[in-house]
């Protein structure tokens, strides 16, 4: 059993609002109608839902916890109820990432977001750098590093780590310099932009703190793979990105070991976010 939606409808306008009288204005109902729909909400509910006073009525802390459940609950209905009767068109989620992240693990998950969502259409960009200023033309920013202003929200999606990948053919031709530890005469493929070094990561993994030779520069991981896959050299690479990769023999770990990032993705909102936006961040942390 649920409670009614007329109790819930009532609630959720009740708690938006902050008066039972504001409420029943904007449902077209009288007031002692919408205190009876909260009435039979709480007895079925067995609690308390607000603590009344003359200014009106506040959420107790069990209401505040239930209020986005319910909220995201009746915006999916309604949202749904729209879109698969012809009344509107389906929402529209506008979402920016970088490429790596985009390519190796956003697109490959969003079939999922995708069936479970299926009245968002999502607008999605890849870009290399992320936004001065974040969510002006973007619901969502995915970024590669931490960015808030008054304005937005960050929050930490992933704890990644630093691996050093190659091809499995650059793996068999190196064998020997490989096993010694010694990536002074190797060539090596770089991302620009990133905080993390060879140096720190051959010194939390206790090797000789000698960096290979730099041979190629990119703006990406994902360009950076492709080229690991190529044979052009080892790479320093966080293991979200190379996961599939890995997963698929495409690429190999160069030497063994890791280190945790202290950079990594970052989710930014708005402050203030809309149904849409919930649903996106949540199958995001859902995803962890």
């Amino acid at each position: 059993m649920l409670p009614s939606l007329r109790a819930l409808v009532a609630f959720e306008t009740v708690a938006k609002l902050g008066s039972i009288g504001a409420a029943a204005r904007e449902l077209h109902v009288t007031q002692a109608a919408v205190s009876q729909q909260l009435k039979s909400l709480e007895d079925y509910l067995d609690c308390a839902l607000f603590e009344r006073s003359q200014r009106g009525v506040v959420l107790t802390a069990v209401a505040q916890q239930y209020l986005p459940v319910v909220t995201g609950s009746l915006q999916h209905l309604r949202l749904q109820t729209e879109v698969l009767f012809g009344k509107q068109q389906p929402d529209v989620l506008r979402v920016k990432a970088n490429h790596s992240i985009g390519h190796n693990w956003l697109i490959p998950n969003l079939n999922d977001f995708i069936t479970k969502f299926p009245f968002i259409r999502l607008d999605l960009t890849l870009v290399d750098w992320p936004s001065r200023e974040p969510c002006t033309d973007a619901d969502v920013e995915i970024t590669n590093g931490f960015i808030e202003t008054e304005h937005t929200r960050a929050e930490r999606l992933f704890q990644e780590s630093w691996l050093m990948v190659c091809s499995p053919c650059f793996k068999a031709l190196h064998a020997e310099a490989l096993s010694k530890g010694d990536l002074s005469s190797l060539p090596a493929i770089q991302v620009k932009g990133y905080e993390e070094s060879w140096m720190q990561w051959l010194a939390h993994n206790k090797m000789v703190p000698v960096a290979p030779n730099i041979q190629l520069e990119l703006s990406n991981s994902l360009h950076a793979l492709e080229a690991v896959k190529q044979g052009i050299g080892i790479l320093l690479v966080r293991s979200l990105v190379a996961a599939r990769d890995l997963q698929a023999g495409y690429v190999v770990e160069a030497l063994p070991g890791s280190m945790p990032s202290e950079s990594g993705h970052y989710l930014i909102t708005a402050n203030k976010r809309d149904a849409k936006v919930n649903f996106f961040c949540d199958w995001l942390h859902q995803q962890n």
